[in-house]
């Protein structure tokens, strides 16, 4: 029997933290990251008088509005190792100062560490701030990331009429954040979180279960003896079809239309896109999570869409992170992934005869793609800026997943 979400999303994650040099590291403690052997923490939470916070919503259902804008007040969610770590942090000082102390959030880290599901009857997860390197980066959530992030999964749901039937998001319904508390910051440094609507949208009725990509080819953390659940999925179909046909294509057909229609920038790494499954295990729908996304502004401009309802944080104005999320996140992170999980219960497959009908059906659907895509793949610089965030690298290799 499948394993729960939280399980997989915590448990069968081993092994699949290879994309780059910084990927294993975390600076989180033992105690609040995901191979934690203890089932749940304490998320603390503060009421604070609602007029003292910013508020970004985007069709929260009611559940969830109550919980946490009860009243005239807000609750406002802070990680325990910020409180320990970061008692210095102006922000928190201020908040602190307004607030008052509530009972404490029980809640399971997932993967990515800073987002937690919370043990509540009504599914929903909190991405909280986190100012401690993850990977490459401190996992921060200013104003502008979670104001931006709203906008977008407004704009999805909005969209949704014209979706692939096999597509599906987690919307972000709410976000809370502390006031500004220096004027003359070169950007924002306030910071809050973001609830997330657990139930895939388009909702549907009938009972599903959710696979988070990585979990398809990683170990059990506690049974290293398990077969990859990629196996376990396939049966006895031919390994190269299930994969391209009910996997890949969907995904990059997916990445395509939330591109050609918004100019949103998805990475549907392992970590982002999920398997919505029946209950006789048939893949249904792709779903994808984590709505911080680059925005190509120049695909907008060419499409027309209004843009005043987006700010500023990750506007794109050429290619870059174009090849960076598809030629690499989806790609050599996730697609490789399969592949190499494929060949290793069958080892005669060959990686092109995965590749060849995803570029098929990109070039089919992206006709002008080279108006907006770089001729080579793009990555992340070991170099980075003063805000601690790399440069990008002109690799200069052809891509694999695209013409």
């Amino acid at each position: 029997m499948l394993e729960s979400l939280i399980y997989l999303e915590r448990y069968r994650n081993e092994g699949t933290r290879t994309y780059s040099p910084h990927a294993q590291h975390n600076e989180a403690e033992e105690r609040y990251q995901p191979g934690a052997t203890d089932v749940a923490f304490g998320l603390r939470v503060f009421a604070v008088p609602r007029e003292e916070v910013l508020v970004f919503l985007a069709n929260p259902p009611s559940e969830l509005k109550n919980t946490y804008l009860p009243g005239d007040e807000a609750l406002f969610c802070v990680h325990p190792q910020v409180l320990a770590h970061k008692a210095n942090d102006p922000h928190l000082a201020v908040l602190l100062k307004q607030s008052q102390p509530k009972a404490d959030i029980r809640v399971s880290p997932s993967a990515s560490t800073r987002t937690l599901y919370v043990l509540d009857n009504f599914p929903h997860a909190l991405k909280v701030h986190f100012p401690f390197r993850i990977s490459r980066y401190e996992r921060k959530m200013r104003c502008e990331v979670i104001e931006q992030a709203l906008a977008v999964s407004l704009e999805l749901e909005q969209g949704l009429g014209a979706a692939p039937k096999d597509f599906a998001f987690m919307r972000e319904v709410i976000g809370i954040v502390s006031k500004e508390v220096k004027e003359s910051n070169e950007r924002g440094e306030n910071w809050g979180y973001l609830v997330r609507d657990l139930h895939p949208w388009p909702l549907v009725a009938e009972k599903r279960r959710l696979v988070p990509g990585f979990a398809l080819y990683g170990r059990d953390f506690f049974d290293h003896s398990k077969i990859p659940l990629l196996w376990e999925l396939m049966g006895r179909e031919e390994a190269t079809s299930f994969v391209v046909k009910q996997i890949m294509l969907p995904i990059i057909h997916h990445w395509l239309w939330c591109y050609l229609r918004f100019g949103f920038i998805m990475e549907p790494h392992g970590q982002n896109v999920l398997l919505e499954l029946d209950t006789e295990g048939a893949i249904t729908r792709v779903v994808h999570r984590d709505l911080s996304v680059g925005i190509d502004m120049r695909r907008r401009r060419d499409l027309g869409l209004d843009s005043s309802h987006l700010n500023t944080y990750n506007r794109m104005e050429d290619g870059i992170f174009l090849s960076i999320a598809y030629d690499k996140f989806m790609g050599n992170h996730f697609f490789e992934r399969l592949i190499a999980c494929c060949q290793e219960r069958q080892p005669q497959l060959a990686a092109e005869d995965f590749r060849i009908p995803c570029r098929t059906l990109f070039a089919e659907q992206f006709a002008d793609y080279s108006r907006y895509f770089p001729e080579s793949v793009q990555y992340f610089s070991e170099k980075r800026d003063h805000h601690n965030k790399p440069f990008f690298l002109d690799t200069g290799k052809k891509p694999l997943w695209r013409p």
